[in-house]
């Protein structure tokens, strides 16, 4: 998945690329959207690519389908990327688009990566896409991704989300104890004792619109 931003009739909205091919599956896109669906749910805007020659039926078939899972999910398929692979016209009733190279998207989401251990003092995890940690960070140990954060357990570590200038990228952390956080290139080292709202709980870490880190309790 790509996150991104495009402005079309004077209208600006996110909205999230999936990537096909002749080899994906409802399966395997149906796991892309869960995930989306959970670090982001509000969003409802989604655009297809296709990335491999595809016969217009099948193609069609495809899009069809994806289009009854992505409403299980509240979102809505709004255009096809025109590229080598699909031209200009309607495919199963979603209009083809030619993006001007002004408005092509840069990939910040390309795959998640599940850690289901500690992830231990020296130890630097990174990541083109998403990473989930089910277990802690601890001190020294350094988690990159260029799409969100997410710790379960205990973080002591350095956490940086948005690598690359994903200023819409998020952490996550299940206990706050983290000795630097970043997002999109802002940091903020943690030296000062936490206040007790934050220290030790569950927070989400994000930037506003002035792009300054904001650290909230994050309820469970």
């Amino acid at each position: 998945m790509i996150a991104t931003s495009i402005k079309l009739n004077s209208a600006t909205f996110d909205y999230y690329i999936l990537r096909i091919n002749s080899n994906s599956s409802l399966q395997e896109i149906q796991s892309k959207l869960t995930t989306l669906r959970e670090f982001d749910k509000t969003s409802r805007h989604l655009v297809i690519e296709c990335d491999s020659q595809l016969d217009l039926t099948s193609f069609r078939q495809q899009i069809q389908q994806i289009d009854q899972l992505a409403a299980q999910y509240d979102l809505v398929i709004n255009f096809i990327l025109a590229n080598q692979f699909t031209r200009g016209g309607i495919i199963a009733g979603k209009p083809v688009i030619d993006l001007p190279s002004t408005l092509k998207p840069q990939v910040i989401l390309n795959q998640t990566l599940l850690i289901d251990e500690p992830v231990r003092s020296g130890i630097m995890v990174k990541n083109d896409g998403d990473v989930i940690v089910t277990s802690l960070v601890s001190h020294n140990a350094e988690i990159i991704a260029t799409g969100n954060i997410h710790i379960y357990g205990d973080c002591r570590g350095r956490v940086i989300a948005g690598n690359g200038g994903n200023k819409k990228a998020k952490i996550f952390i299940g206990r706050f104890n983290a000795e630097l956080i970043s997002i999109a290139g802002v940091y903020r080292v943690i030296e000062d004792k936490l206040p007790d709202s934050l220290h030790n709980k569950a927070v989400q870490i994000f930037l506003d619109d002035k792009e300054r880190l904001n650290i909230m309790p994050l309820a469970i």
